[in-house]
């Protein structure tokens, strides 16, 4: 087993009967990847909709993960309203 810390950015954070939690120590199975990750917290948005990143810096799904590991998990999208913010499909995106 491995022990990572997971950083939930925005709608991400956990709502918990002590308030809002937004850092979690997660113990995973070694060689887990960033999608078993996800998986395993139950993350209900869709991989291409979030910002990954390991230790500082941008990871892609595969990447497996080490004890230690600061992992960010953020929204790609953050901010404004049902109103404003414009969902693009991938083959409309520039």
């Amino acid at each position: 087993m491995i022990t990572v810390t997971v950083h939930l950015h925005t709608i991400l954070q956990r709502q918990t009967p002590d308030g809002l939690v937004s850092r979690l120590e997660v113990e995973i199975p070694s060689g887990s990847s960033l999608a078993d990750l996800l998986q395993y917290l139950a993350i209900d948005l869709e991989p291409e909709h979030l910002l990954l990143v390991i230790n500082g810096r941008v990871a892609e799904l595969n990447r497996t993960l080490h004890t230690g590991d600061q992992v960010n998990l953020m929204p790609a999208i953050s901010g404004g309203n049902e109103n404003t913010i414009q969902y693009l499909s991938p083959e409309e995106k520039p």
